[in-house]
C-alpha cells in the first residue's frame, strides 16, 4: 500500500512543474518595493553626514576628513530614511540582497580625489537678507550664525557641507551656492 502511494506521489511530480525555483539558472525577479541594501554614488555626494544623523540604528558613518562613508550591513534595517533625506540624493534602496556572511562586516567608499572638484564653492548671501535665521535652524551641521539686532550673516566654510538647505528654506531667496 505504501509503494502505491510513493509511486503515485512519483508520477505526479514528474509530469509538473518543480515546486523549488531553479534558482542558480533563473534568478529570481523580486517585486518592485522590495527593500535591498543601501548604495552609494561616492561622485554625487558630499560627505554632509546627514544621512549618519537620520540613520535610527547608527549603522552609516561619514568621516569629513577621511572623506569615507560607510554602512554596517547587519545594522541597517532598511527604512530607507537616509535615502530619504540625502539632498544630493546618491543614496539608493536598491531591491537586490546582498551576498549573506558569517561575520560583521562594514562596507566603506572612499571619495574619489578630483581637482575641478577642489574648494571653490561659497555660501554667499545677498543685500534682500532680513536677518530672520531660518537658515540658521536649518543648517543640518550649524555652520551658519544670524545676528537679527546686530543685522550680521556668518558662515563656518570649514563646517559647511553645501549641501543646500538653507538655500532651500531661505523665504527671501537671497543665499546662493557660488
Amino acid at each position: 500500500m505504501a509503494n502505491l502511494k510513493i509511486g503515485k506521489m512519483v508520477m505526479r511530480s514528474l509530469f509538473r512543474k518543480p515546486a523549488t525555483l531553479m534558482y542558480p539558472v533563473i534568478p529570481r525577479k523580486y517585486p518592485e518595493n522590495t527593500r535591498g541594501h543601501i548604495s552609494v554614488d561616492m561622485n554625487a555626494c558630499i560627505l554632509c553626514g546627514i544621512c549618519s544623523k537620520k540613520c535610527p540604528t547608527d549603522a552609516i558613518t561619514v568621516d569629513r576628513d577621511a572623506k569615507t562613508w560607510s554602512i554596517q550591513r547587519m545594522r541597517c534595517i532598511q527604512c530607507s530614511c537616509c535615502v530619504e533625506v540625502c539632498p544630493k540624493k546618491c543614496l539608493i534602496n536598491e531591491s537586490s540582497y546582498t551576498i549573506p556572511d558569517v561575520m560583521k562586516v562594514a562596507d566603506t567608499y572612499e571619495k574619489p580625489e578630483d581637482p575641478a572638484d577642489a574648494p571653490a564653492e561659497n555660501l554667499v548671501c545677498d543685500d534682500s537678507c532680513v536677518y530672520c535665521g531660518i537658515c540658521a535652524k536649518k543648517c543640518p551641521v550649524e555652520a551658519i550664525t544670524v545676528d537679527r539686532a546686530a543685522k550680521t550673516w556668518a558662515v563656518d566654510h570649514e563646517k559647511c557641507t553645501r549641501c543646500g538647505f538653507c538655500v532651500e528654506s531661505c523665504p527671501k531667496k537671497s543665499l546662493k551656492i557660488e
